[in-house]
């Protein structure tokens, strides 16, 4: 993900900031040139003799030189000012926004630096996941729901408990099992909370180089880093329509209805669960819902309903917010960051935040 973490003044004169120039200054090249064929149109075309052709030429001049004048104010918006995510994080503005409003620790997280040595008489609590749990499109970290029960702590009792957001955009379940081991035996954490989301399964299921649901594909004709308003109507227009991101969700149930996938997800998620308790360590599990989702086939209350059960099975603690949700009747679509980023915004962080309390640690 480009420009994530990068501090925005080091990279404000590169391309992360704001793209190729001389791709803008082509764009206001060839708008000008529209223009002044226009004017020269006008001086030299000889409209008596010609009038019907010179009606037709003229208003389309006229026309493309107004669109033009919309496009050029837009692509100056979206290349200088737009400063917002969406949900692949590979737009301009999108890289501006992670930019401005991401910061990493050593270990790559989007959080506070962690001692190794855990100070005395404080509890942490790591709560590992995926850009759900990072914060995608959140600008503050004080709003996410991590920090927001760190703050409900630190009301209780300051300093008695230190909660880590060990969260990474992309990051499966066998992503995550490395770092639950390291916040164990490293951190000494004392607590993992296990933030899951549908999602976390993808790298069990097979793709194929004509079909990889997981990233988004590249327009063959024409380089889109040249003009953000192209990569925005492409990203807003056709990409929806691309069969691998149609079919994201599809794809995803079909990879939890296939056994022995799921026996290889369930063989993860229960290493995580015996990994805690041969370490004494608490394990609680948050289940995240997607709160956009397309196709026909994907049933993610269902599947959160399944995983669920597989937790209590094995005694573990475990919260369903997509159930939360769906219980209390809320539209989950006034829920996302923006119409092109469907990851929870701050007011989903904060309706997680307090499930989770209540659920957890209310006293």
């Amino acid at each position: 993900m480009t420009g994530v973490g990068t501090p925005f003044l080091a990279s404000i004169f590169t391309s992360d900031a704001f793209g190729y120039l001389f791709d803008y200054f082509v764009w206001w090249a060839l708008f000008l040139s529209l223009i002044l064929h226009t004017w020269c149109f006008f001086q030299c075309f000889p409209r008596k003799r010609l009038r019907r052709i010179g009606l037709v030429l003229g208003n389309s001049l006229v026309f493309l030189c107004l669109l033009g004048s919309v496009a050029m104010v837009a692509e100056s918006y979206l290349r200088f000012v737009a400063v917002y995510t969406d949900s692949f994080g590979v737009s301009l503005p999108a890289r501006r926004w992670f930019a401005l409003h991401t910061s990493l620790n050593s270990m790559g997280c989007r959080d506070h630096e962690w001692s190794i040595e855990k100070p005395a008489g404080v509890r942490r609590i790591a709560f590992v996941g995926d850009s759900y749990t990072y914060g995608w499109g959140i600008e503050r970290v004080a709003d996410r729901f991590t920090d927001l029960i760190q703050a409900r702590f630190d009301e209780q009792e300051p300093g008695a408990v230190e909660v880590m957001n060990v969260a990474k955009p992309g990051w499966s379940t066998a992503d995550e099992i490395r770092p639950i081991h390291d916040m164990i035996t490293v951190y000494g954490a004392d607590e993992i909370v296990l933030c899951y989301v549908p999602n976390d399964i993808e790298d069990l299921i097979p793709t194929t180089d004509s079909f990889n649901p997981t990233r988004p594909p590249d327009y063959q004709f024409i380089n889109l880093d040249s003009s953000p308003l192209l990569d925005y109507l492409y990203r807003r227009l056709y990409l929806p329509l691309v069969p691998t991101v149609r079919g994201y969700h599809d794809w995803l149930a079909k990879g939890y209805a296939d056994e022995g996938i799921w026996r290889a997800h369930v063989e993860q998620l229960n290493g995580i669960v015996t990994f805690c308790r041969t370490h004494d360590v608490s394990l609680r599990v948050v289940l995240l819902p997607f709160l956009v989702t397309s196709g026909k086939k994907f049933d993610g209350w269902r599947i959160l309903a399944r995983l669920r059960r597989m937790f209590e099975a094995s005694n573990v603690p475990v919260i369903d917010l997509g159930q939360l949700m769906a219980d209390r009747g809320v539209n989950p679509r006034s829920f996302v960051v923006n119409a092109l980023d469907a990851h929870p915004n701050e007011a989903a962080h904060a309706l997680f935040a307090r499930a989770v309390w209540a659920a957890f640690y209310a006293r």
